[in-house]
C-alpha cells in the first residue's frame, strides 16, 4: 500500500503536492474541523432559510459528494494532473511567464490570482451557456438546501474541465508551492462560506467578492435570477460584464426547476449517471 502512495505522489507535479496531501490527510486537519464549526455556527446563527435545518438529508447527501470528490481527488487526480502538465509543457513549450521571473512573489501570486479568477468567471459562464456543460452543471446547481458541503456537490467530469483552467496560471507564473497552497486553502474555504446557508452579504465588501447572498442568487430557483453572479471569488467581473444581479439584499429557495435527484445512494446514483443520459438522449433525438 506504501508503495502505490507513493506512486501516485510522485505522479504529482511538484508544484501540485502539497494541495494533493492536502485532500489525502484531510480528515486529519484541524483547519477542516475548526472551520467546519466556524461556519455551521453562522448557519445556527443567521441562517439564510430559517426553516433549513442545520443536519438534514441534504447535509449527509453533499457530505456524500465531498468524500466522493475527495476520493477521486486522491486516486484519479495525480494521473491526471501529470498529464495536464505534459500537455502544457507539449503546447506551450515548458513557457513561464519570464518578464515577471524579478517581480516580488505577492506581486506574481496576485497576477496569477486575478486571472485565475477571471478564468474560472469565464469558465462558470461557459457551463451554463453550452448545453453539454450545463448537464454537469446542473448536479451542482440541483441541491435545494444549499450548504457547505454543496461547494463539493459536483461532478468528477466537471472537475477534471475546471482543473484544466485552475493550474495554468500556476504553471505560466512559476509560483512557490507555498503560494499556490496559501491561494488554494483560501478559495477552499471561502467558497464553501458562501455556499453555506447563512444570511450575510458581508457589507461593504459585498462590492468586491462573492458573498452568501450573491451567490444564493446564483442558485436561485426563480427564473429572474437565471444566469447571474457567476463570480467564485471576485464580483468585479459580474460587474464589468453585465452579469451582476444588483439586488443585495434577496435570499430566494434553490435549486433546478423540475429537477429532483433524492437522496442516499440512489439518488447519487440518479445524479451522477444523469448527465450521461441526458447527452445519451439528445444524440438520439
Amino acid at each position: 500500500m506504501q508503495a502505490f502512495v507513493e506512486w501516485l505522489r510522485d505522479l504529482v507535479p511538484e508544484f501540485m503536492k502539497p494541495y494533493y496531501w492536502a485532500a489525502w490527510n484531510i480528515y486529519t486537519s484541524p483547519l477542516f474541523y475548526g472551520m467546519l464549526v466556524v461556519i455551521l455556527i453562522f448557519e445556527v446563527l443567521r441562517p439564510a432559510i430559517r426553516d433549513q435545518r442545520v443536519f438534514s438529508r441534504s447535509l449527509a447527501q453533499d457530505f456524500l459528494w465531498f468524500n466522493v470528490t475527495t476520493a477521486f481527488k486522491v486516486a484519479a487526480l495525480p494521473a491526471f494532473l501529470a498529464l495536464l502538465q505534459a500537455g502544457y509543457d507539449k503546447v506551450t513549450g515548458g513557457y513561464r511567464v519570464q518578464a515577471w521571473s524579478d517581480w516580488p512573489v505577492w506581486l506574481r501570486a496576485s497576477a496569477a490570482f486575478l486571472i485565475n479568477d477571471f478564468l474560472q468567471w469565464f469558465h462558470h459562464w461557459v457551463r451554463h451557456k453550452v448545453r453539454p456543460f450545463w448537464l454537469f452543471h446542473v448536479v451542482h446547481h440541483s441541491q435545494r438546501e444549499m450548504n457547505l458541503f454543496t461547494d463539493l456537490r459536483v461532478h468528477s467530469v466537471e472537475y477534471m474541465i475546471s482543473m484544466v483552467i485552475t493550474i495554468i496560471p500556476s504553471l505560466a507564473f512559476q509560483l512557490s508551492t507555498n503560494t499556490i497552497m496559501g491561494i488554494g486553502v483560501f478559495m477552499i474555504w471561502y467558497t464553501r462560506l458562501y455556499h453555506a446557508n447563512i444570511r450575510s452579504n458581508f457589507g461593504p465588501l459585498k462590492y468586491v467578492l462573492v458573498t452568501p447572498q450573491s451567490h444564493r442568487i446564483h442558485h436561485s430557483i426563480e427564473p429572474r435570477h437565471q444566469d447571474r453572479n457567476f463570480g467564485v471569488i471576485l464580483s468585479v467581473w459580474d460587474r464589468i460584464f453585465g452579469t451582476l444581479y444588483p439586488s443585495y439584499d434577496e435570499y430566494p429557495r434553490t435549486g433546478v426547476a423540475s429537477v429532483e435527484f433524492g437522496t442516499g445512494l440512489r439518488g447519487f446514483a440518479r445524479e451522477f449517471l444523469y448527465p450521461f443520459r441526458m447527452l445519451s438522449r439528445s444524440s438520439r433525438e
